[in-house]
């Protein structure tokens, strides 16, 4: 009888198909065979568990370039405390590791979305136009607020060719010590420097 994973199984079965027992493993088939099998159901499941693993992930979206900052731009809500703004665009600001005004869920609630836990809010493009600023706006079906996170690190408008951009001149200071911003918009992705549109997702 040739062998399958039984599909009819939770997930967490599939991942362990091969060791879980008669139902999901023919014992007799040779040694060599069942290791095959076993390695082909894990990669199914590793397949299937990857987006869930991406949109659980939560921390900083970084500038892979450093640029002015040796610590780094992040995207951040403007203010700090009382004076937080959240009718604000988005901004490039230096890292605040832990911080709830730069902590992003990449991939929820929805796929393409770029969540804020703490405010329970999406990053939303303003328009598709070249120079659309980002805001947090309650979490929705708007294509406004869908992304693709291409391979090389770009953050892209879902559905067209604008790349989420730091722009280009210097950091300027901010309160906090030693810390720099600078503006953030969407700009065509193959004008965009590499350097200012090339981000690390959480």
């Amino acid at each position: 009888m040739p062998y399958r994973c039984n599909s009819g199984h939770l997930l967490v079965k599939s991942l362990i198909c091969g060791i879980g027992g008669p139902r999901v493993l023919h014992r007799e088939l040779p040694g060599a065979t069942r290791m095959v099998h076993m390695v082909r159901c894990i990669l199914i499941a590793a397949a299937v568990l990857a987006p869930a693993l991406q949109a659980a992930g939560e921390g900083l979206i970084r500038l892979a370039d450093p640029l002015d900052e040796p610590e780094h731009y992040c995207v951040d809500v403007p203010g700090f405390g009382r004076r937080l703004n959240l009718d604000a665009p988005l901004m490039a600001h230096t890292c605040k590791p832990r911080a709830a005004d730069e902590t992003f869920t990449v991939g929820h609630p929805e796929a393409g979305q770029l969540y804020m836990p703490a405010y329970d809010r999406c990053a939303e493009a303003e328009s598709r136009e070249p120079g659309a600023r980002l805001f947090v706006k309650g979490c929705g079906s708007s294509d406004l607020q869908r992304f693709s996170f291409e391979p090389d690190g770009r953050i892209r408008l879902a559905g067209g060719q604008l790349c989420l951009t730091v722009d280009s001149a210097d950091g300027e200071p901010t309160g906090g010590p030693s810390h720099l911003r600078r503006d953030l918009a969407l700009q065509p992705c193959e004008g965009a420097s590499p350097s200012l549109s090339r981000w690390r997702l959480p």
